[in-house]
């Protein structure tokens, strides 16, 4: 299941339909943790097990990380998901990835990195303007050697824009510079109407995969999952302002 951590997000990133909305509060961690709560009583009316919990939804979670990492200690200790099936992502908020490293539960850590050089990803993510990819670099060396859990690097795939062979090249490069290498989660970006340019096309996501494949890095190509209803990776924000109750923070 995907968990939001807050209502909106600061963080600004002008593809993402969340930042354009701008932030309006955090999460508790109890409303954190219900949403898991939800996610897991769905599962099982249906025979299943919930197996893994990311935290990709709304917000940005190391922006909220003493909430996030009650909520993380809860849904380990109480509903019993391991920390190797927990994720954490971040923009590349370098003093909560810091934190983090210096947490008792190896979770795994997902950085939106979505462009390899700072003049890029500062038009792409503002916050690399404070924390730029060098720095962040060196904080995913510093977790990797502390946890020993490999770091992922989500890339959100912009036709034209983040899609060349010249971005597979750097990608590729950053990649290799943390040991072990950094896995790549790929996918194509999905509308918003604060941003009109377009994702890359199902053949073009591939071949970038392929490239990455090439230079010796392992890329997966994720499914796309909501678009029908606007709740898609970047998609989720309110087409209204609504009131917000934990009962209504569910997955």
């Amino acid at each position: 299941v995907c968990v939001s951590t807050q209502a909106g997000c600061a963080m600004a990133c002008g593809f993402c339909a969340t930042g354009q909305a701008g932030f309006s509060r955090q999460l508790t961690s109890g409303e954190i943790v219900e949403q898991v709560v939800h996610a897991a009583r769905t599962s099982a009316a249906r025979d299943q097990r919930l197996a893994n919990v990311v935290f990709m939804g709304m917000g940005e979670p190391l922006a909220n990380e003493e909430a996030v990492w009650q909520a993380v200690t809860r849904i380990h200790d109480a509903i019993g998901i391991s920390a190797r099936h927990l994720t954490i992502s971040t923009v590349g908020i370098i003093p909560g990835i810091n934190t983090l490293a210096d947490r008792p539960l190896p979770v795994n850590l997902a950085v939106s990195l979505h462009a390899a050089r700072n003049d890029l990803r500062n038009s792409l993510v503002p916050i690399n303007k404070r924390y730029p990819i060098e720095d962040l670099m060196q904080a995913c060396r510093k977790y990797l050697q502390k946890k020993n859990r490999r770091v992922t690097f989500e890339w959100a795939l912009i036709k034209d824009v983040n899609d060349t062979p010249r971005d597979a090249r750097e990608l590729a490069k950053l990649c290799k510079s943390l040991k072990p290498s950094a896995h790549v989660n790929l996918i194509p970006l999905n509308p918003t109407p604060g941003y009109l340019t377009k994702g890359s096309a199902p053949e073009e996501v591939r071949e970038f995969a392929d490239q990455l494949i090439d230079l010796g890095v392992n890329a997966t190509v994720r499914r796309n999952r909501g678009t029908d209803i606007d709740a898609a990776c970047g998609q989720l924000a309110a087409g209204q302002p609504v009131a917000i109750t934990s009962r209504s923070i569910v997955g």
